[in-house]
């Protein structure tokens, strides 16, 4: 609020900003940091990004959760072209998870792991990925993000998981970021 910025906030932006922090149980109610907000600003991403992988600790499905939490941070990287979208639809189909579209990134993620391990060439990658109607490009901004927020997970301290999340811990750990678009 003090901060002598040359061209400051407006203040409903200022008041929206705390209150998003007090929802995602950052600041408290008398606006001072509180050890989860402490862990959001080590993560410098959104901030409803940075609880879902501070719960996801919590939970126990940090594994998933840090590629979830990489997915949505960058642009989608299912292609759909418009003179291809029925084959596109088909090519994703495999990535539908009746339960959840968080879920599909999962299977996206462990699709493009394999294409890494078995890859020959980058072109052929290249390849492989446009056959799945898959941006390469995307995917590869995606695994680099991963890389970062796993690099920093680790430097707190935090491990990730043994065995595989639940569909319960996965999702408990995403509406803790997601609170605000529950209706």
């Amino acid at each position: 609020d003090a901060f002598p910025f040359v061209d400051p906030p407006l203040p409903k932006a200022v008041s929206d900003g705390y209150q998003l922090l007090a929802e995602l149980g950052a600041v408290d109610e008398r606006r001072n940091l509180t050890q989860v907000g402490a862990q959001l600003a080590r993560l410098p991403i959104d901030p409803r990004i940075a609880r879902m992988i501070v719960e996801g600790r919590r939970q126990n499905c940090l594994r998933e959760i840090l590629i979830i939490a990489a997915a949505l941070s960058v642009q989608d990287p299912r292609d759909r072209p418009l003179d291809k979208q029925d084959a596109a639809d088909a090519a994703h189909a495999k990535f539908v998870d009746e339960r959840s579209d968080f879920l599909a990134f999962l299977k996206i993620w462990d699709l493009y792991d394999d294409l890494l391990k078995h890859k020959k060439s980058t072109r052929r990658l290249q390849a492989d990925c446009r056959e799945h109607f898959l941006s390469w490009l995307r995917l590869r901004e995606w695994r680099e993000l991963h890389g970062q927020l796993h690099a920093l997970a680790a430097e707190m301290g935090w491990r990730e998981n043994d065995k595989p999340g639940g569909y319960a811990e996965i999702h408990k750990a995403l509406l803790s970021g997601l609170l605000g678009n529950i209706g």
